[in-house]
């Protein structure tokens, strides 16, 4: 009898085991089978934001652009993500991050200034055009309205008339503005948390925290 109950109790074990392993295999395929179109855009664009602004940090902590007695201008190289207008008869926002180094005097960004996405291996660019059909070498996500829907952006840190931009600095702490003048650099650090709001054409929204001083996103 002990020995009938003991095989007994092994054989409902090893089941249980069983049962576990089929759910936890269901629930992978079921994790890979969803369509992608169940997904909303907004969300898709929100964590598509929040994976280019940490890579845009990240980048800066590494290239470190201060050099204060040899460049006067070092603090207009800093890398950020810029959000922009595309041209009145396309319509639209897209963003673009890049390191003003050609010449730091002039805000026209050049491709070749930008950095290169490494899941993709594009650029993280667009022109103002905002070509779909003509991506090339050029991120198609980068290009919210046409690609996630995305009808406006505001940032709670702006003060200017652009639709507006943020800096890091190789300590990770993110900036809102880069004024000509080098003695008011500092004055630009984000001093409250700034809030990246995304609407869509059906006004939803989501948000994206960027952290005073430390400049941590979520």
């Amino acid at each position: 009898m002990a020995f009938f109950y003991l095989y007994n109790m092994k054989y409902r074990s090893f089941t249980l085991i069983e049962i576990i392993f089929i759910l936890i295999l269901l629930s992978i395929i079921l994790t890979f089978t969803i369509p992608s179109n169940q997904l909303s855009k907004i969300d898709l664009a929100k964590e598509q934001l929040i994976s280019h602004l940490k890579y845009t940090r990240y980048i800066a902590m590494l290239d470190n652009k201060y050099y204060y007695y040899s460049d006067d201008l070092w603090y207009k190289k800093l890398w950020n993500m810029k959000f922009l207008n595309c041209n009145k008869d396309v319509g639209g926002i897209y963003y673009v991050i890049y390191s003003n180094t050609i010449n730091p005097n002039r805000w026209n960004i050049s491709k070749k200034e930008t950095l290169i996405d490494p899941f993709t291996n594009n650029y993280i660019y667009s022109s103002s055009k905002c070509e779909q059909d003509s991506l090339y070498d050029k991120s198609k996500y980068v290009l919210l309205s046409n690609y996630y829907d995305i009808k406006d952006i505001k940032i709670s840190c702006n003060d200017t008339s652009s639709l507006g931009q943020i800096y890091f600095d190789n300590n990770g702490s993110a900036y809102s503005y880069i004024d000509n003048d080098h003695s008011k650099f500092i004055d630009n650090k984000i001093k409250n948390n700034c809030i990246i709001t995304l609407i869509d054409s059906n006004n939803n929204e989501r948000n994206i925290t960027i952290e005073a001083y430390t400049g941590y996103i979520y």
